[in-house]
């Protein structure tokens, strides 16, 4: 059985602790009804005791609670424990089984099917259950005033059971459904957990499979870029650079991309399967933008776009690596590639959080492709392989980031990068820069 994460556990202590405050409260307040408005005689030291005993008990679940120690399954069994031997003994200088409030031990019961839903759940049945039995013969009865025994029928002690046994019904049940409610959104947050965790494992699997192929790919693909070099160096032999222009700047142009090609392979080959967070270093939030930027350009010269008046403080700064660079550029490429008009690049700070917005004008990501963006390999251009987009996305995630994407009208996706900040120790200090692009 899975258990439940210590976050889970310490939830369902708190909830335990308020029950039990409450349930205190709610038995002293009967208490002193039933013998200063009823005038039932009852042990009111004896049932003091075992109130004070209880709000100890709730006191030291305080200071677990806030003493930062893991909550254990056995803790919260022994909480349980704790609340059905208490209010044992509670009936039993009450009434016993004849006290209309018996079936509160219901509620622990309840609370342990949720919790535990195991043998420790029967357990908890069975000693319930046998207390009960006890309970029959062995307790303190009732002591009514000699008036309420005329007339059972009437308004002697049977109708005060009875209405005793409704005010603990209407009791019961709210405290039923207030916990169990409390615990149901608590299993599904846990459902929730588990279920991004094994996205967050699946994920990682397709990582690993993917930083494989690429360290083949870059080994197998060295023999034919240098036959590639080769070949090249040759084109231009015997070909006069006068009468030949265009073969000569063709020429440079395919040198220009296998040296492209080379230091690309190199950097695959020497950070695959390596986490570069540690060799990032710390730049500012406005470099940061520039260098991308600039790198884009230095990748991709024909591509059009608009970066938007912005503000960003002059001490906002994140972590730079290699790997979240090529994450950026990449979602700038897939911008670039799907729309004709300029893209569009804006940024802010908000929140300690680096928001970065890229919009294209495209045909625009569907619904379901927005759902599937990031959890699996997908494409939506025609001789696309989708690698380049869930490299992205799981790049920006695994620096602490988070990219969501949003249909734009009439056409075109809206990119939405979101990046951690170093905390500012300093004045923030705004600087205001404006740049346009349309070349």
């Amino acid at each position: 059985m899975l258990k439940p994460p210590s976050s889970s556990a310490l939830r369902i202590l708190r909830q335990l602790y308020l029950l039990r405050n409450l349930t205190i409260a709610l038995i002293a307040l009967l208490v002193v009804a039933a013998v200063f408005w009823l005038d039932i005689r009852l042990p009111v030291m004896a049932l003091s005791i075992i109130l004070l005993v209880m709000a100890s008990t709730n006191g030291l679940t305080w200071w677990l609670i806030h003493s930062g120690r893991p909550v254990t399954e056995t803790i919260l069994f022994s909480q349980l424990l704790v609340e059905i031997f208490s209010f044992a003994l509670i009936l039993y200088f009450s009434g016993g089984a004849t006290n209309p409030f018996t079936f509160f031990f219901l509620i622990p019961l309840a609370i342990s099917a949720t919790v535990f839903p195991d043998h420790r759940t029967w357990l908890l049945t069975a000693l319930t259950m046998l207390l009960y039995t006890v309970l029959l013969v062995f307790y303190q009865p009732l002591g009514f005033p000699m008036s309420d025994h005329s007339g059972m029928n009437s308004s002697g002690a049977f109708s005060l059971h009875v209405l005793g046994m409704w005010f603990g019904f209407m009791v019961s049940a709210l405290l039923l459904s207030w916990f169990v409610t409390h615990l149901s959104q608590e299993l599904k947050r846990r459902d929730r957990a588990i279920a991004q965790a094994r996205q967050r494992e699946l994920r990682d699997q397709q990582m690993v499979t993917l930083g494989t192929l690429a360290a083949g790919t870059a080994h197998e693909l060295g023999s034919p870029l240098a036959s590639v070099a080769i070949i090249s160096d040759d084109i231009t032999e015997g070909f006069d650079r006068a009468q030949y222009p265009e073969l000569f700047e063709q020429q440079a142009l395919l040198r220009q991309q296998v040296q492209r090609c080379k230091e690309i392979l190199s950097v695959l080959s020497s950070n695959t399967g390596e986490s570069r967070a540690d060799a990032g270093y710390r730049m500012a939030a406005e470099d940061f933008i520039q260098t991308i930027i600039q790198q884009w350009q230095q990748q991709r010269p024909q591509a059009r776009f608009q970066l938007a008046p912005t503000t960003i403080p002059a001490t906002a700064s994140l972590l730079f690596d290699t790997t979240l660079s090529q994450a950026l550029l990449n979602l700038l490429n897939n911008a670039a590639d799907v729309s004709d008009d300029p893209i569009e690049i804006s940024s802010l700070v908000e929140a300690d959080r680096l928001m970065l917005d890229i919009r294209d004008h495209g045909q625009g990501f569907s619904d379901e492709q927005i759902a599937l963006a990031g959890e699996t390999v997908f494409s939506s251009k025609p001789d696309g392989m989708g690698i380049g987009l869930f490299l992205a996305i799981t790049t920006i995630r695994r620096c602490g980031g988070e990219v969501r994407f949003e249909r734009c009208q009439p056409n075109g996706t809206r990119s939405r990068i979101q990046l951690p900040l170093f905390p500012q120790d300093e004045t923030v200090k705004t600087e205001t820069r404006s740049l346009d692009h349309d070349d």
